[in-house]
């Protein structure tokens, strides 16, 4: 007969399993609510009813003629050609930058890790940088827009590719790898800035535009890039939860169980580089979602990448598109990226009060 104690512990099993469940069920009708409700958000007075139509119409070939209903054509433009584009690549950012936060979390058992720690970000701004002021791309003969997405994904790879290097020399620890990306970035920021410093007004303004990480510089040509890029990340990492979690919990476990750290790492850090590549190619540098999303899911179900991933995913996506809701609702113009920091600042603080009394890990 089973035991009390083996009942009591199948309880607390099922209860765990379903409470979870419950939380990724909440998480993720709300996400769908902001996306629902931003593809209504623009100066025009649009209901939800009415966007659901324009997309229907417009999946039919059914389009309104300029000339015969400028208001209903208008209508249509902004929906389709703002609305739902800035929606697909709000989900698909939050979801990257978080489930890579998630990941290097784990794979470094440092919770102040995120993305842009290891130098991605400024590799990439260094990269626009050289396209704004000299007009210069990796690629010749380039529109200027596409050479600032191509110097912009190229450079982003340096940092990763810097800590790849390394690694195939020299025993590489986690920590280790972290301080690599940290030198990388800083030394890109400087060259960002000496170059700042020789360009004119409207340069500086376009390039600090793109640090700041914004939704409206890309339209329906990034779509297919960033679904697959959100798709083949989270699927990638899904197959390497396991081999995650084991290595969350030391180096000398994971040995002893026949893993390999250092081989792991790489592999997961090329990954998460270069889908964050593509993140910030289309979208500039948006802050704190790799940051907080992670710390935000942890509190719902633990450390447990086959759990944490997906609902970071949800998490992160559900941040960026509904700071950009908030940006597109203000009278002033902003970047998300603005709000993003506003929102994760203080729950980031609070995250790290919190762990002195009980850690998230």
């Amino acid at each position: 007969m089973v035991s009390d104690q083996t009942k009591s512990m199948m309880r607390t099993y099922k209860g765990n399993v379903h409470r979870r469940a419950v939380y990724m069920s909440v998480l993720l009708i709300a996400l769908l609510s902001v996306v629902i409700y931003s593809l209504t958000v623009c100066r025009l007075d649009v209901s939800f009813v009415q966007a659901v139509e324009i997309i229907i119409n417009n999946l039919f070939g059914t389009v309104p003629e300029r000339t015969e209903d400028y208001v209903g054509w208008w209508t249509n433009q902004v929906v389709v050609n703002d609305n739902v584009p800035r929606t697909i690549i709000g989900i698909c950012t939050g979801a990257i930058l978080a489930v890579c936060g998630a990941t290097m979390q784990s794979l470094t058992r440092n919770p102040l890790t995120d993305p842009y720690t290891i130098g991605i970000s400024s590799a990439a701004l260094f990269g626009v940088t050289i396209a704004v002021i000299f007009e210069l791309s990796i690629i010749p003969f380039l529109p200027y827009e596409s050479s600032k997405i191509v110097n912009a994904f190229v450079f982003s790879l340096i940092p990763s590719m810097a800590i790849v290097f390394i690694s195939s020399f020299k025993k590489t620890s986690p920590n280790m790898m972290i301080l690599i990306g940290i030198a990388m970035m800083y030394v890109f920021s400087a060259f960002t800035t000496f170059l700042k410093f020789n360009a004119d007004e409207a340069e500086v303004e376009e390039i600090y535009e793109w640090s700041l990480g914004s939704l409206n510089m890309a339209g329906w040509e990034a779509i297919p890039a960033m679904i697959g890029t959100t798709a083949l990340l989270i699927l990638a990492l899904m197959v390497l939860a396991n081999r995650i979690n084991v290595l969350a919990t030391g180096d000398n476990s994971a040995i002893s169980l026949g893993e390999k750290p250092t081989r792991i790492r790489v592999v997961c850090f090329v990954i998460m580089s270069m889908a964050t590549a593509v993140a910030v190619c289309y979208t500039g540098t948006i802050g704190f979602v790799g940051l907080v999303g992670p710390h935000i899911a942890r509190l719902f179900v633990g450390n447990n990448n086959k759990l944490l991933i997906p609902l970071s995913a949800i998490i992160g996506a559900l941040m960026v598109v509904g700071a950009d809701c908030i940006v597109r609702l203000l009278p002033v113009v902003l970047p998300v990226g603005v709000i993003t920091a506003l929102i994760g600042s203080p729950l980031f603080l609070y995250f790290l009060y919190s762990q002195r009394k009980k850690s998230v890990w």
